[in-house]
């Protein structure tokens, strides 16, 4: 293995083993946490289903009309003295922080024979609520319980006259959030944990972004799947290119040799082979330009194909990132370990060694310097692979090992 070839390498392991280390310790400090249970549901979210509600403005509202909507629902009553009003608070916490995305807040009643619609608009005046973002409901009893029970699997039950004598409240609900996309229960955050709510404002602002937003990530995985073949496709053409010639430098010293020995013997064959100077070695094409030859072609247009679907993909990227911010990885362990150690290694080469390498590398390229862009390729090439190639596995781990793993499970 060349020289060159062989820093390249040595460059991405040393990288790997270091991001490794950092994040060794990382996941060892957060294995420490204890973690809250139930924050998402993926992959096995399930639907919610049918249900007729009240709006606190008269108005009838039925799954049809939350059915292409992400929302986030909590449940309260207006007589509650503790925990209704800080779940109220938290959501209108929420509310400021959604500003500006598509994400509905729903309250519902879980007592709906005392709140009424106009009970429940007091209410909402009292908290802030938006009417257009924040929805107030209402209904049946019976309704009522089977959407909480049944369709949210969430707690409800009415307190004993015992239990109020020493404070209760009079009915005893979750505090729990619901996040829901476009009809089926994604996953439940727990309203007094900071964390839980920051990763709820995540997941819901990623959620409500249009769809041209939401097949960003296959579109980078798929550009960074594009420059590693273009990228293998141009190494395989300059290597066909100087293996040629090796075979030809070969084949020229073989016959300057066997000439020699013919000389010796006073044998004159054919014309005379002049010796050459030491110095790199011909083009296949002895006569012909270097940007001539067929393979050599092929190597640039690869190449400049590799640069460009790089570009496109850092544009995409950040116009991504913009929108929807940073996605976490949700499961954790080993898998978590092995995510972030190439999550961490990825940007790192990514940032400092595949933009400043590739450029120079085309800077030697297009000054015609090319022995030392040869040089500066062979370090340049392991690296930008590895990044392209982890690009295509952080998109796997992210966004489809969830499912997989539920998948193969028993």
């Amino acid at each position: 293995m060349k020289t060159h070839y062989r820093l390249g390498i040595q460059v991405v392991l040393a990288t790997v083993l270091i991001s490794a280390v950092v994040c060794s310790a990382k996941v060892g400090r957060e294995s420490l946490v204890p973690a809250r249970a139930g924050q998402d549901l993926d992959p096995e979210a399930y639907p919610l289903g049918d249900f007729e509600l009240v709006e606190r403005s008269g108005r009838v509202v039925n799954q049809t009309d939350l059915a292409g909507r992400v929302w986030i629902a909590s449940f309260i009553f207006t007589r509650c003295p503790l925990s209704c009003p800080r779940i109220s608070s938290v959501m209108k916490g929420l509310q400021s922080r959604l500003e500006g995305t598509n994400v509905l807040l729903v309250s519902v009643s879980v007592d709906p024979e005392h709140d009424r619609p106009a009970v429940l608009a007091e209410y909402a005046r009292r908290f802030g609520a938006s009417t257009d973002g924040w929805w107030f409901l209402t209904g049946a009893k019976s309704s009522i319980q089977e959407l909480v029970q049944h369709r949210f699997k969430l707690s409800l039950a009415e307190t004993t006259a015992e239990d109020r004598a020493t404070g209760a409240e009079a009915i005893s609900h979750s505090d729990r959030l619901a996040l829901v996309d476009r009809g089926r229960i994604v996953g439940f955050f727990e309203s007094d944990d900071p964390a839980a709510l920051d990763a709820l404002v995540a997941r819901a602002s990623q959620r409500a972004q249009p769809p041209w937003i939401r097949v960003l990530p296959t579109i980078n995985a798929s550009l960074n799947a594009l420059c590693a073949a273009l990228l293998l496709a141009g190494w395989i053409m300059i290597r066909y290119r100087l293996a040629a010639t090796e075979f030809l430098d070969q084949m020229r010293d073989q016959l300057r040799v066997l000439h020699r020995q013919l000389a010796g013997l006073r044998i004159r064959v054919g014309p005379r082979i002049e010796p050459e100077e030491s110095g790199p070695p011909r083009s296949t094409n002895l006569n012909s330009p270097l940007l001539s030859q067929p393979a050599v072609r092929a190597h640039v247009v690869c190449m400049v194909l590799a640069v460009l679907t790089s570009a496109l993909f850092l544009v995409s990227y950040l116009v991504y990132h913009y929108h929807a911010g940073s996605v976490s990885f949700r499961n954790g362990g080993t898998l978590r370990l092995v995510y972030l150690t190439i999550l961490l290694s990825h940007t790192v080469l990514a940032t400092f060694g595949v933009v400043p390498l590739v450029v120079l590398t085309l800077v030697r390229a297009l000054s015609r310097d090319f022995a030392r862009h040869r040089r500066i390729a062979q370090v340049t090439f392991p690296i930008w692979l590895y990044v392209s190639i982890t690009g295509v596995v952080i998109y796997l781990m992210l966004y489809h090992l969830p499912a997989i793993a539920s998948s193969a499970q028993p």
